[in-house]
């Protein structure tokens, strides 16, 4: 066969019994089941089985070796392709695995775990592992039986590729590959580590300090040390939200690769209604996650106008005593007065009528 062109080699060509799959097909003639196993790629393959019938069947001889001649002219060929005998090779265990690492938000200068896992295989043992921070060439840690390189990276677990990062900080931000060597084999991943920082020194205030009610005030609420840049939410005792009346204003600060923003919020009423009091103000990551907050006790000069000192009410209290007593007095000097001048007059009238008679 001049033309002929073979793709895939010819691994085996043997007969196949009447009675092995569809009898009455097979009654025809001599079936013969081809097996042709094809590479495709590195570590890929498939094997296909065929069965080959031929019209008139060569009866007279069997066909066991390759490569077998028909003549086209006189024998129409069939093949009968089976699909569920078309069955990819299987690959060897080391090549089913995979390595997998879940992206990281780390927190400074606490501890930031690198979530990794094999998936697809069972019992696996790690020989060793090497990390690097891209783009540089050497590994930040190495590990193959003990840890080298930096001494804040450690396996979370020897059995497991998880890794964890003790004190992060912002120059722990960044892309990472990770490679892992086992038993069964080696394997890469990138990962990828955002770092964070959390708000503190959250306090609020107002001005003016004392609040009138009915009257201007602006509320103040701020926080210092946190990263990326978050956000200032607003809440009065009824948990209304009073965000969108807000104004926010955010301060990046880098010192020597040491990041913060820091954080502050006003919210101005033109006319306060003091019975909206207390306020709050909550501070959220960049994450929307609350990392603190601040309740805030509004004065309020009405209130203090009205109040009265406990020397104010003793003195108020003996006044009013006083006055009591002098009116009591008085009513009395009055009324002895009144009764001193009906007195005298009648005795005055007494001393008329005498001498008349």
């Amino acid at each position: 066969m001049k033309n002929r062109r073979r793709v895939c080699p010819v691994s085996l060509i043997s007969p196949v019994s009447r009675e092995s799959i569809y009898p009455t097909l097979f009654s025809w003639c001599q079936p013969v089941l081809v097996t042709v196993a094809c590479k495709i790629s590195k570590g890929q393959s498939f094997v296909l089985h065929a069965v080959v019938f031929s019209f008139p069947c060569p009866f007279e001889e069997h066909l066991h070796s390759f490569p077998f001649r028909v003549n086209m002219s006189s024998v129409m060929v069939m093949v009968l392709v089976i699909i569920s005998l078309f069955i990819p090779a299987v690959r060897p265990s080391q090549d089913l695995w995979t390595l997998e690492c879940l992206p990281t938000v780390g927190i400074v200068a606490e501890t930031t775990v690198i979530n990794c896992n094999f998936k697809d295989i069972q019992e696996i043992e790690i020989v060793a592992v090497s990390l690097k921070k891209v783009p540089e060439n050497m590994p930040i840690f190495e590990y193959d039986g003990k840890n080298s390189g930096d001494p804040r990276f450690s396996l979370k677990n020897p059995l497991g590729p998880s890794l964890q990062i003790s004190e992060t900080t912002f120059s722990d931000e960044g892309e990472y590959l990770y490679r892992v060597v086992t038993d069964k084999g080696a394997k890469k991943v990138q990962l990828k580590i955002t770092i964070t920082a959390k708000y503190k020194n959250i306090f609020s205030s107002t001005w003016p300090k004392d609040v009138t009610h009915g009257g201007p005030v602006d509320l103040y609420c701020n926080a210092t040390d946190g990263y990326p840049a978050g956000f200032i939410h607003w809440f009065d005792r009824s948990e209304t939200n009073w965000t969108m009346n807000s104004d926010l204003t955010k301060t990046t600060k880098d010192t020597n690769g040491l990041k913060s923003v820091a954080l502050s919020s006003k919210l101005t009423f033109k006319s306060i209604n003091l019975d909206l009091a207390p306020f709050r103000c909550i501070v959220l990551n960049s994450k929307y996650m609350q990392d603190g907050e601040s309740t805030l006790q509004i004065t309020s000069a009405r209130d203090d106008s009205y109040k009265e000192s406990p020397i104010t009410s003793n003195t108020t209290h003996i006044v009013a005593g006083v006055m009591v007593i002098g009116s009591l007095i008085v009513g009395l000097l009055c009324a002895l007065l009144i009764f001193r001048k009906k007195k005298v007059q009648r005795e005055y009238t007494f001393n008329i009528c005498s001498k008349e008679i």
